[in-house]
């Protein structure tokens, strides 16, 4: 057996479609990377509409003063409505999907720091228009992470990739039933570190805030870090990006509750097997998994007291849980997990 791409499975229960909400169009993230041909294109197309960016140390689209692409309108991508969607660079293209190979084929993944993932009524995930988003400019799908043919349970204990799918698709099919998720994951959140301690973790996360919505919503999450392991009462902070989420709040006419976000997600997060970039074992993945949901639990009560509706408290909530898990700070946390 080897991994592979194809077929494409979807998760059962995943669902998605894009409703302009635009948030993945800001400083979410770098507005790219995009390849060096992109570039070259994107700067014949509209002079002016890419720049070098530092941090990525590639080609990204400029952005505009607020923050956002400034090819952005309305919610809308220009680079789309003028040039069609084949124009766009393949990292917009692409989110908020993503895609893991395996045994059994390639797994489609979705983020969920987008109202559009988290929020409102959205229909089953579509495997044809993720495929369209999946694959690059010459049409080869593009695998994000490779599952292994044996799968690390503990740091003493490897399994073959079925038996592994087999105890994960149970998770998964718990988490679907609607079981609560602490329970599905059965680890203790916040566990000990062989290194520094979550306080001091938390505020490391607080130093690196560079005032950017970015910044602010890794000082969200150092701020439940510090709020469950020393009772520290939280300054008032801004929501990042509130007016996408508001958005997603208003096309919401059946509201989720807060469990059923909070599952949704974390069985994303188990199906993208998103712990094999860290290099650790699935016990630490889930120890991993029940800090970050304690800690998103945490921020959706401290949105709610301030009269942010329920789900849209939570879907916040999972959008800066799961923009800390792309902070590298976070996976050398991960790392020095004791299980």
């Amino acid at each position: 057996m080897q991994s592979k791409a194809r077929p494409l499975i979807v998760r059962s229960g995943a669902r998605f479609r894009c409703a302009s909400d635009g948030l993945c169009c800001t400083d979410l993230h770098a507005l790219g990377p995009m390849t060096n041909s992109e570039a070259r294109e994107m700067r014949r197309l509209l002079p002016g509409s890419v720049i070098h960016h530092h941090d990525v140390d590639a080609p990204c689209m400029r952005p505009g003063d607020d923050g956002g692409c400034a090819q952005l309108a309305n919610g809308l991508c220009g680079v789309h409505a003028r040039l069609g969607e084949a124009q766009k660079p393949i990292g917009c293209r692409r989110f908020p999907y993503g895609l893991l190979s395996t045994p059994d084929g390639g797994r489609v993944t979705t983020e969920h720091r987008c109202p559009c993932r988290t929020l409102g009524e959205r229909p089953p995930l579509d495997v044809a228009e993720a495929e369209a988003s999946l694959r690059d400019r010459s049409g080869r799908l593009e695998v994000d992470e490779v599952a292994p043919l044996r799968v690390a349970l503990t740091r003493k204990q490897r399994v073959p990739f079925a038996r592994y799918a087999a105890i994960e698709g149970e998770m998964l099919a718990r988490l679907l039933r609607g079981e609560r998720a602490e329970r599905v994951l059965g680890a203790t959140a916040m566990p000990r570190l062989r290194e520094r301690s979550w306080p001091v973790f938390a505020a490391e996360l607080l130093a690196i805030d560079d005032e950017t919505r970015g910044g602010t919503a890794l000082s969200w999450f150092a701020d439940a870090l510090l709020g469950l392991s020393s009772g520290h009462k939280p300054p008032r902070r801004e929501r990042p990006w509130h007016a996408a989420f508001e958005r997603g709040a208003r096309r919401s006419k059946r509201p989720e509750t807060p469990d059923q976000i909070f599952n949704d997600w974390i069985a994303d997060e188990l199906w993208m097997m998103r712990w094999l970039a860290w290099s650790c074992a699935f016990d630490a993945a889930r120890a991993e998994l029940a800090t970050r949901l304690q800690a998103a639990r945490w921020s959706a009560r401290r949105l709610q007291r301030s009269g942010i509706r329920a789900d849209q408290a939570a879907a916040e909530a999972v959008m800066m849980a799961e923009l800390c898990a792309c902070c590298d700070l976070w996976g050398d946390a991960v790392k020095l997990i004791e299980t």
